[in-house]
């Protein structure tokens, strides 16, 4: 076989394993979004997120990353609730913004709520994304971050049809849940719980939006971990060191003086004192 053909299918190889950037395949993520499985496994998510989240504390709430915005939104009882997409989507309402994720449009600390909706591992640098969302979050402020199991069905199959298909909602980076909590202790997140769920196989097949099987019942009750996503609730900390800077303090001012006379009078009081003081030591 001729070099350039070795090296014209390589590259394709390599091009099917490589991670774009969101807002380059927004759209085809979309579409994944509304197939059968995609509507299983983010409603399974907005499910765990109404019943255990939906109460979270604060008045401003920041949603990034797949689904439809205001399904999930709806689930949340903040005040202000937003989404960011990452391109221009088809509808600008008021309720969203377009901006690459790495880079937010926002200052910092100002987020009490953010669900990071699998915009994590579609991106090409995962770690500044997380960065970028943990310094828009307040100290206090709650994040959700949604991630695909990398042991569960959608993570085990995902090389293979990388390799076979090079549909790009395989082209995922798989982060491993101890990772990801590393990543956040150094971003001063505490780790509260970790949920996992959507425990059936990745086909679109229509009963799965129905009613969960048998096997799926039993997971969620003994809470297995190989679902196909899990979800972490953490809270960010600002650690403070302590301080070493001394407090001033000033003497009361005396009646029928200004507290500038009486400071001047103190001071004189001091030094003949100490003079005095040091004359006696130095007698012989």
């Amino acid at each position: 076989m001729p070099i350039d053909v070795l090296r014209k299918r390589s590259k394709v190889i390599l091009d099917r394993l490589k991670v774009d950037d969101l807002g380059a395949t927004a759209n085809d993520l979309e579409n994944w979004a509304n197939t059968d499985f995609g509507r299983y496994l983010l409603g399974a998510e907005r499910r765990i997120l109404e019943h255990k989240y939906s109460q979270l504390p604060g008045y401003r709430m920041m949603h990034l990353g797949l689904g439809p915005s205001q399904p999930t939104l709806d689930c949340f009882k903040q005040l202000h609730r937003f989404y960011i997409h990452s391109n221009v989507p088809k509808v600008l309402d008021g309720l969203s913004a377009a901006s690459n994720y790495a880079e937010l449009p926002l200052p910092s600390g100002v987020v009490n709520v953010a669900l990071v909706q699998h915009a994590v591992e579609y991106s090409v640098s995962p770690k500044a994304v997380l960065a970028e969302v943990a310094r828009v979050v307040a100290p206090g402020g709650h994040l959700l971050l949604c991630l695909f199991n990398p042991y569960g069905p959608r993570g085990v199959i995902k090389f293979p049809m990388q390799l076979i298909t090079g549909r790009p909602e395989y082209r995922f980076h798989n982060l491993r849940k101890g990772r990801v909590i590393d990543w956040l202790s150094l971003l001063n997140f505490q780790v509260l719980e970790i949920d996992h769920g959507a425990y059936n196989l990745p086909l679109d097949r229509p009963q799965w939006l129905e009613s969960d099987s048998q096997w799926e019942k039993i997971a969620q009750k003994i809470r297995f971990p190989l679902g196909n996503f899990y979800m972490i609730h953490a809270v960010k900390r600002e650690l403070r060191g302590i301080g070493t800077r001394t407090h001033l303090w000033r003497p009361a001012a005396v009646s029928g003086k200004s507290s500038q006379g009486a400071n001047k009078s103190v001071n004189k009081r001091l030094i003949k004192s100490v003079i005095k003081s040091t004359n006696q030591k130095v007698k012989p």
